[in-house]
């Protein structure tokens, strides 16, 4: 018997579905035939090439003789210090040295040159010790030579005296510490050494104005010593004074302001000891009580680190003070400015502190700077007998800004 195969509902199903599939396929055929072309998308301009950068060295313009430098030891960062060169008129950031691990600058008299002395390590943090005098133009702040210097130079916050030019500019002199201390004295010429002065117990360089071979050192026994250069940098004589001051009583800040052979000391209490320093031994010439029995009740105190400046006519001295000062306070920002006459020996006004630790006048008389201890903020202000104008505050001059000098 032979069997016969009938369409059942299986077939009936996939005849079903083959239809609508293609019914499907046919509607969106058509909805896709209908439809309208998408618009193209504008094409993007093309961005003009960019010129290649070229690197160049140019100079300070000479409209920006007012200008100061600013020393930052970079505390966070200290193998990175460097000076920040300000317009002091305007507060323009004018250009920028490397001082590398804590280096101290001095400038040249002429306002010509920086001097930098200070550390390279040969793996920035570690390694091999270079200690160098590093010496560049002040127009163009480009590095002109070095000097090796022996590995002992003093590292320390930046302060004024621990690099200094000889009054006739012939030497630069390098305060060390091993923590032994010495002078080592560079001879400018000749871009050697001439000699290391052992100096035990005393600090810092104060060149004389008028004997061009001869600076004094402030001492822990309280005495002023005094050292004598040959033409070869060489000493050749040594003398001090009787003891000035007791350092457990009332020891002296090691900053000191300078005009001609003239240099003013600070006590810590607020006693002003004016000497001439330009002799074989230093003289004291007077002496002013800044501190009166009144304010003296109040805990009146200088603190700071440039903590005080004379103007360039020694008549006006402006001091950095706090109130309720004591043992260890001798570093704190300014309340106040107490501006003094030490002509008359008598304070003639009493400015906002803005936070001062540091001080300067430049080097014409016409202006006073500040630095903030707080924000690092710069100001200049234009002097008169006591009276300030401003001229230029910028908000952030640095990270740990210790140290100014004017150029003009």
């Amino acid at each position: 018997m032979t069997q016969r195969i009938c369409p059942g509902p299986a077939r009936a199903a996939a005849h079903v579905l083959a239809v609508a599939s293609l019914a499907l396929l046919g509607g969106f055929s058509g909805a896709a035939l209908a439809a309208k072309p998408a618009a193209k998308a504008a094409p993007k301009p093309v961005p003009a090439e960019l010129q290649p950068e070229t690197l160049t060295t140019s100079s300070i313009d000479a409209k920006y003789g007012a200008r100061v430098y600013l020393a930052d030891v970079a505390i966070s960062h200290i193998s990175d210090g460097r000076i920040r060169v300000y317009d002091a008129m305007g507060g323009k950031f004018l250009g920028m040295i490397s001082t590398a691990y804590a280096g101290n600058f001095a400038l040249s008299d002429k306002r010509d040159e920086v001097y930098v002395a200070t550390t390279h390590l040969s793996r920035s943090t570690r390694g091999d010790r270079a200690d160098v005098l590093e010496v560049y133009d002040t127009q163009s702040l480009a590095f002109k030579y070095e000097v090796l210097l022996p590995a002992k130079r003093a590292q320390a916050l930046n302060y004024r005296g621990l690099v200094r030019a000889t009054g006739n500019g012939k030497f630069v002199l390098v305060q060390n510490a091993t923590p032994a201390t010495s002078i080592t004295v560079v001879d400018l010429a000749n871009r050697k050494v001439a000699s290391e002065i052992p100096t035990p117990g005393c600090w810092g360089v104060m060149p004389a104005a008028t004997h061009g071979m001869r600076f004094s050192m402030l001492c822990g026994d309280g005495t002023v010593a005094t050292v004598t250069l040959d033409d070869n940098g060489q000493p050749a004589d040594r003398q001090s004074t009787a003891k000035l001051f007791d350092a457990d009583k009332d020891a002296w800040f090691h900053h000191a302001e300078q005009v001609g052979d003239r240099y003013w000391f600070l006590s810590y209490q607020g006693t002003i000891t004016e000497m001439n320093l330009g002799g074989a031994v230093g003289q004291v010439k007077g002496t002013v009580e800044m501190v009166g029995a009144a304010d003296r009740k109040a805990g009146w105190r200088p603190g700071g680190y440039q903590n005080f400046a004379v103007d360039p006519q020694g008549r006006w001295l402006v001091a950095g003070m706090h109130p309720k000062g004591a043992e260890g306070s001798h570093k704190l920002p300014a309340d106040k400015l107490w501006v003094i006459d030490l002509q008359a020996g008598k304070r003639r006004a009493v400015l906002p502190g803005v936070a001062a630790v540091v001080l300067n006048f430049s080097q014409n008389g016409q202006r006073l700077h500040a630095v903030d201890g707080m924000k690092m903020g710069l100001y200049s202000w234009a002097w008169n007998d006591g009276k300030l104008k401003k001229l230029a505050h910028v908000p952030a001059a640095g990270e740990a800004s210790l140290h100014m000098e004017s150029h003009d």
